[in-house]
């Protein structure tokens, strides 16, 4: 700031010796003060680094609960339900066609998973992760949020 101030004191120093000059570097430097100014107050008020808020979720869609085996030497049963959580504004029609690849998808996932996984609170968490992953990969990521887990009985 202080550079500023001296400056402005040059400025006036040459305006008194008549320099035409003077009053354009006097309006470069008060052009830079505004550029400086307006950057700052778009990155601390506008948020110029911020993401775009994540969107909205919009429809569910819950899907039959699917009984299947465990990945188990001895044979296990699971009971899976899930739900697909559509993005805001999305259209449940352009998801149902596709829905038995999201089924093939549960299955192949639960197959590989012990009775042990899937009880625990780490396990179902892994599903519901995979199981969004799947989603995404068969609808897109503009189409589908996550999925969530609606029934899960072992026996």
């Amino acid at each position: 700031m202080s550079a500023m101030v001296e400056e402005v004191e040059l400025v006036a120093e040459d305006e008194q010796a008549g320099g035409g000059r003077s009053k354009l570097v006097v309006l470069l430097a008060l052009g830079a003060l505004l550029l400086v100014a307006g950057g700052a107050v778009w990155f601390f008020v506008l948020g110029g680094d911020s993401e775009p808020p994540p969107p909205e979720d919009g429809e569910i869609i819950s899907l039959e609960p699917l009984t299947t085996t465990t990945g188990e030497e001895t044979l296990r049963h699971a009971r899976v339900g899930i739900a697909v959580v559509l993005a805001d504004g999305q259209d449940p029609t352009v998801v149902e066609p596709s829905i038995p690849l999201l089924q093939d998808a549960l299955l192949r996932e639960v197959a590989g998973m012990s009775a042990d996984q899937l009880r625990s609170v780490e396990g179902s968490e892994e599903l519901r992760f995979r199981m969004s992953a799947h989603a995404r990969d068969i609808w897109g990521e503009e189409v589908v949020r996550r999925v969530v887990l609606t029934e899960l009985l072992l026996h």
